[in-house]
C-alpha cells in the first residue's frame, strides 16, 4: 500500500524482462523512498502506465514482444508529460541517443551490475524535471481554463455593455418623453388655470354685478386654491427637470440681503393678515455669495410660506445671515409648532409631509426637496432643528463669492 511519503518522494514504474535488473534497481531506489512498480514486457508496462501515471518509466530498450521504442510511443502519445530513461545493456551510447531522439529524457547504461550512483543522480534529476513538468502542465491548464473564463467573462461584459448602452437610451428617450409631457401638462393647466383667474378676478371688481361680502370671501378662496395649484404645477416641473438634468442654475455674485429683503416683502402681507411678526437680523456687512438669486429667492420662499404656514397667529419669524468661513448661513426661525424629532430627517424627501392633526396644513410634500436640490447645486448645505411646540429653525450655506474669498 502507497504511503504519503513515497508519493511525495515519486512512482516509478520499471520495465524490463530480466529480473535480475528489476532486483538491482529496487536495491538502488527504495531506499530513497520512491515507490516502485515493475513489468517484465511491454504491453504488461503499458497497462501498469496507464493505471500507475508514474512520475517516471525506467525502460528497457529490448523486450519480449513489443520492443522498447513501440512502448516509447504509445506512452509518449497517451501520457506525454511522463518522463521515460532508457535503460539497455545493449548497443553503444549513440544507439541509446537516437532514442532519446524519438522521446526518451536520459538513458542509463546498464554496466552489469548498473552504477547505483549513476543511476541514483540520473533518476533524482529526471524526477525533479518530471514535476517541473507537471506543475508547468498544470498552471498551463488552469491558465488556459482561465483565459477562457476571460474570455466568456469578456463576452458577458460586452452584451452587458451594448445591454446597458440601450437600456441608456431608453431611459434618455423616456427622459425626453417625461419632460415633454410635463411641460405640455404645465401649458394645458396653467391656460385654464389662468382664464379663471381672470374671470375671478372681473368678478371681484364688480364687473359682473355686485358681490356682497359673502361672495368676496368665496371668490378670495377660490383664488387662494388657484395660487396653491399653479405653485404645485411649478413644484412638478421643477421636480421633472431635476430629474432630467435640465434644472440649471446661473451663478453670480449676489448680496445676502437685497434676496432677503426682496424676499422679505413678497410676504409682508401674509404676515399682516395672520397677526405673525416679520423680522430680519443682518450684519451691516455680509460677503457676496456666488449664487443664482432666482433660484435662492425660491428657497428663501418655500421656507417662509412653510414658516408662515406653521407659526400661529401672535407668533413671529426671523429671516438672518451671517459669515461662516467660507459660506454665507442663512437661517429661517419660526415660533410655529415644530416638527416631531423623529420625522425631522425626512422633511428634505420628496412627497414627504409631516403628519398632523390638521390637513389643511399639508401640502404636496415637494418645496423642501426641491430647496434641498437646489442647494446641492450650488455647492451649499440644508438642514433644519426644531423643538416640537416651540417652533423650528432652517438653515442653508452657500459658498461665498470668488472675489470676496481670503487669498
Amino acid at each position: 500500500m502507497r504511503t504519503d511519503n513515497y508519493a511525495n518522494k515519486g512512482r516509478i514504474l520499471i520495465v524490463d524482462d530480466t529480473p535480475h535488473n528489476i532486483e538491482v534497481l529496487y536495491d538502488i531506489l527504495s531506499p530513497d523512498g520512491y515507490e516502485l512498480s515493475s513489468a517484465a514486457d511491454g504491453e504488461t508496462g503499458l497497462q501498469r502506465a496507464r493505471a500507475d501515471k508514474p512520475d517516471l518509466v525506467l525502460l528497457d530498450l529490448v523486450l519480449p514482444g513489443m520492443m522498447g521504442i513501440e512502448v516509447l510511443e504509445v506512452l509518449k502519445q497517451e501520457q506525454p508529460q511522463t518522463t521515460v530513461i532508457l535503460t539497455t545493456a545493449y548497443g553503444s551510447e549513440e544507439t541509446a541517443i537516437q532514442a532519446m531522439r524519438r522521446g526518451v529524457n536520459d538513458y542509463i547504461i546498464n554496466k552489469r551490475p548498473f552504477d547505483p550512483g549513476e543511476v541514483r543522480e540520473v533518476v533524482r534529476s529526471a524526477i525533479a524535471e518530471s514535476r517541473l513538468r507537471q506543475e508547468n502542465f498544470r498552471l498551463t491548464h488552469e491558465l488556459e481554463l482561465v483565459n477562457q473564463q476571460l474570455q466568456e467573462y469578456a463576452g458577458h461584459l460586452e452584451r452587458n455593455i451594448d445591454e446597458l448602452r440601450s437600456a441608456n437610451e431608453r431611459l434618455k428617450e423616456l427622459d425626453r418623453m417625461k419632460a415633454s409631457f410635463f411641460s405640455m401638462i404645465s401649458h394645458e393647466l396653467r391656460h385654464p388655470l389662468t382664464v379663471a383667474k381672470g374671470y375671478l378676478e372681473l368678478i371681484e371688481t364688480g364687473s359682473g354685478g355686485e358681490v356682497t361680502t359673502e361672495m368676496r370671501r368665496y371668490l378670495r378662496i377660490i383664488n387662494d386654491n388657484f395660487d396653491h395649484l399653479a405653485e404645485m404645477i411649478d413644484d412638478l416641473l421643477d421636480l421633472s427637470r431635476m430629474e432630467a438634468g435640465r434644472y440649471h442654475i446661473t451663478r453670480q455674485a449676489v448680496r445676502p440681503s437685497g434676496i432677503i429683503n426682496h424676499t422679505i416683502q413678497a410676504f409682508a402681507a401674509s404676515a399682516k393678515e395672520k397677526e405673525i411678526q416679520l423680522e430680519t437680523e443682518l450684519p451691516d456687512s455680509l460677503p457676496l455669495v456666488s449664487a443664482d438669486p432666482l433660484r435662492v429667492v425660491q428657497v428663501l420662499t418655500n421656507l417662509l410660506q412653510n414658516a408662515i404656514k406653521f407659526t400661529p397667529s401672535g407668533g413671529s419669524i426671523t429671516v438672518s445671515a451671517c459669515e461662516s468661513g467660507p459660506e454665507v448661513q442663512f437661517c429661517v426661525a419660526d415660533t410655529g409648532i415644530g416638527i416631531p424629532p423623529a420625522e425631522l430627517e425626512r422633511i428634505f424627501d420628496r412627497f414627504y409631509q409631516v403628519r398632523r392633526d390638521d390637513s389643511n396644513l399639508g401640502g404636496a410634500g415637494l418645496g423642501l426637496a426641491i430647496s434641498k436640490e437646489i442647494i446641492r447645486l450650488h455647492g451649499g448645505r440644508i438642514w433644519a432643528e426644531s423643538v416640537e411646540g416651540k417652533g423650528s429653525r432652517f438653515y442653508f450655506a452657500l459658498p461665498r463669492a470668488v472675489e470676496e474669498q481670503s487669498p
